[in-house]
């Protein structure tokens, strides 16, 4: 009697007459709603995910790297997260690499830990202690400005030379390329973990899937689902099956929550399962793992290094 009085209800599905009686997308909310927040993650398995970032590269792609492989496999669903993005990236720093007598790497590092490189070709033959006096002039001009900034800076200069105008140029370039972009630079982990679900034995479903990857909409329907309210709020989303505004993200349970700093520097941090994913154990670690990125981000932009994690 209960049984048929939740399938009345919508708690229950059943595909076919004589099946068996499985949650609905309804059933699933339900449940969702009675776990959030979500449980915190057991001490031992906090400690690891932390040692885990200590061993990480100190750069933000490193750590957006690592951190969709840590949830991937906690989850074993798939797991996308975003390299924290501002508005309008500021410069660090502007280093130039000698790789032979006309040829130097120019390395750009934004505030937010995020490296840019492009070779430079040089009309003139130059040496190390060349690139670094261009590369040190530069950076008393323009350290901590952004692209606009630069520009009207560079207006007020003394002359530059050669170089120093070649190497002034790249510099704005990549910086307006990065401002232009319209899907964030992120890391996808545990497609494998996805494909491994008895839902995707339907060869539709799989191609579907890899299609959105590979024309890169998926990670856009994912983003468009975030809350205009901003990572402030510490709020976690869960769109179950039709939930999702996209109909190809109908068969999936997402699940997305923004860290960093509001209006400054944020990315985004999403599982994609099955309906049927462990959801109570998938909320623990992206409210975790959003907590550890946050903390990252506000201490690269404020220069306060926290304690070594792990």
């Amino acid at each position: 009697n209960a049984m048929s009085q939740l399938t009345e209800e919508g708690y229950i599905s059943r595909p076919h007459v004589s099946s068996g009686g499985i949650p609905s997308d309804r059933g699933y909310r339900h449940y969702v709603e009675s776990i959030q927040p979500g449980p915190e993650l057991p001490m031992p398995v906090q400690q690891q995910i932390q040692q885990h970032f200590g061993q990480a590269e100190p750069d933000m792609a490193a750590w957006s790297q690592c951190c969709a492989t840590i949830l991937s496999r906690m989850t074993t669903s798939m797991a996308i997260v975003t390299v924290p993005q501002t508005y309008q990236p500021r410069l660090k720093q502007i280093q130039l690499v000698y790789l032979q007598e006309c040829l130097a790497l120019l390395i750009i590092v934004l505030e937010e830990t995020r490296l840019l490189r492009r070779l430079l070709p040089l009309e003139e033959t130059s040496n190390q202690d060349q690139l670094n006096q261009t590369a040190n002039k530069l950076n008393e001009y323009f350290n901590g400005l952004n692209s606009l900034e630069i520009a009207e800076m560079a207006a007020h200069c003394p002359e530059l030379t050669p170089l120093e105008a070649r190497v002034k140029g790249d510099t704005l370039g990549l910086l307006r390329e990065t401002e232009s972009f319209d899907t964030p630079e992120h890391y996808v982990d545990g497609l494998r973990w996805l494909l491994t679900q008895p839902e995707f034995s339907q060869a539709s479903l799989v191609r579907e899937l890899v299609e959105m990857m590979e024309e890169q909409v998926l990670l856009n329907h994912l983003l468009s689902q975030l809350p205009d309210t901003g990572p402030d709020t510490g709020e976690t989303v869960v769109y179950i099956g039709g939930e999702n505004r996209e109909k190809p993200l109908h068969p999936y349970g997402v699940i997305l929550r923004q860290y960093g700093i509001p209006h400054q520097a944020s990315g985004t941090i999403c599982v994609i399962g099955p309906t049927r994913m462990g959801y109570a154990e998938a909320i623990s670690g992206v409210n975790f793992l959003s907590s550890i990125m946050s903390r990252l981000v506000v201490d690269l932009h404020h220069g306060t290094p926290s304690p070594p994690l792990g």
